[in-house]
């Protein structure tokens, strides 16, 4: 059996190799989910909180103690006094080389809940733990979708960018050849090629900003894919606020997290009450010793007894341990309280989003179709000199900013809707994502290959 740490050291390695170029949405996640070192880190907590369940339940099993022995002892006691006076001794210290031996095993009967309430308490934690990796692997999720949207934003703007450019090229052309002829003169040379110009530079910094969003996203998933498909907004997106807010509140893992957290408080609390009853242990043991205690020779004991030990009085800790569980309690539940806003709060900005984002792209692209239609007429118009070269310029620009920000309002609804399935806690299973290690996500586990 391979220890846990290396287990999952394999899966990404073969993740990763079997994903060394992520082409769609879902590709990049798992890639990313598979090989993120924070997601990696929460496993392996989550996963050392097992081994402390185990620890705590050790508490009802038996403690089998072997001690051993041997060494110089000076003894004087009624055994050597009595053997001097009998003439049996030259001194009434006796020297010996000591050996002894014990096996004792001790069984806890009752501690007051004690061990229950701990067990309780560390599944509790590891439940919490659990939740924590289901929240990270779905922020980065988000941040991948992010990024990678934000790519295919950008190369649409430097594709229009381009465009642009070439429009502008198209427009100098034409000037140049009419001034040829005797239709335009300098100053209309002069205005196209300065907006030619600045097109180009506009061209320039939409590029830069490509190779940054890129940058980003290679910093994410680790590679930047061959091609970008564009993704689909995931069946199971809810159809209301409220259907959405009733989602959130119930399997959002951050309010997983928070709950798991109240219940390892009262765990905690209840622990606290083991102090003020009774501890019962049933002890079994067997004892040997030569030349002890001055005496020659072997002795054996052995022993079966009910323990108990009850505690009446520790200057007031155990009540102000009591007091301070308690509490303790009523801060999980405020977290909890605020963990529950949080949600809710990020739901409905997703939502607001969303709404407002359908409500503005209709404008948006009718905006682009009117401005299209306008650049046409306008063209037609200049060439039969109805029209001056900057209405054909300035037809150009408006037609350049309507798509501009007719791309960015599409793209930022895409965005919001996988943001609202991140805020409901849904968007792993809603894209059928994978971690590569055993999870509380409802998500599969990537095999290794």
């Amino acid at each position: 059996m391979f220890p846990t740490f290396l287990k999952v050291s394999l899966l990404s390695a073969a993740v990763l190799t079997a994903n060394t170029r992520a082409d769609t949405l879902l590709d990049s996640i798992n890639q990313t989910l598979a090989t993120n070192p924070e997601i990696l880190i929460r496993t392996t907590e989550a996963d050392a909180r097992m081994d402390e369940i185990t620890q705590a339940k050790a508490g009802y099993l038996p403690s089998v103690d072997l001690t051993a022995g041997i060494g110089y002892e000076n003894s004087r006691n009624s055994t050597t006094i009595g053997a001097f006076n009998a003439g049996d001794a030259d001194s009434k210290d006796q020297d010996r080389t000591r050996r002894d031996a014990s096996l004792i095993a001790r069984q806890m009967l009752f501690d007051g809940f004690a061990v229950g309430s701990e067990v309780d308490r560390q599944k509790a934690r590891q439940a919490s733990a659990a939740q924590e990796v289901c929240s990270v692997a779905g922020n980065t999720a988000l941040r991948v979708t992010q990024a990678y949207i934000n790519v295919m934003r950008q190369q649409s703007v430097v594709e229009l960018m381009q465009a642009n450019s070439a429009e502008h090229e198209r427009v100098v052309e034409l000037i140049e050849k009419q001034g040829r002829k005797g239709r335009s003169n300098e100053a209309d040379v002069a205005q196209a090629q300065s907006r030619l110009v600045l097109a180009r530079a506009n061209e320039i910094s939409a590029e830069s900003v490509l190779r940054d969003v890129k940058t980003q996203y290679q910093r994410l998933v680790g590679n930047l894919p061959a091609s970008y498909t564009l993704p689909e907004v995931p069946a199971g997106t809810p159809s209301s606020l409220e259907a959405a807010l009733k989602l959130g509140t119930e399997i959002h893992p951050v309010m997983k997290l928070a709950s798991a957290d109240v219940q390892a408080a009262e765990a905690q609390y209840e622990a606290s009450k083991s102090a003020f009853m009774p501890r019962l242990e049933l002890e079994v043991g067997a004892n040997w010793d030569t030349d002890a205690n001055g005496g020659k020779g072997d002795t054996y004991s052995h022993v079966a007894k009910l323990n108990m030990t009850y505690n009446l009085y520790n200057g007031g800790g155990d009540k102000a341990r009591r007091s301070q569980t308690s509490k303790l309690v009523n801060e999980a539940m405020e977290v909890r309280n605020r963990a529950r806003r949080q949600v809710e709060e990020e739901i409905r900005l997703a939502w607001v989003a969303i709404d407002y984002g359908f409500r503005r792209l209709r404008p948006l692209e009718e905006h682009v179709v009117q401005a299209s239609k306008s650049r046409g007429l306008y063209d037609k118009q200049f060439l039969i000199g109805n029209r001056t070269l900057i209405d054909l310029l300035d037809s150009q620009n408006e037609y350049t900013s309507a798509r501009q920000s007719e791309i960015n309002a599409r793209y930022d609804l895409l965005f919001n809707q996988f943001r609202l399935l991140n805020s409901t806690g849904s968007l792993l299973t809603a894209i059928d994502a994978s971690l590569p290690v055993e999870n509380d996500c409802g998500v599969k586990v990537v095999a290794a290959r």
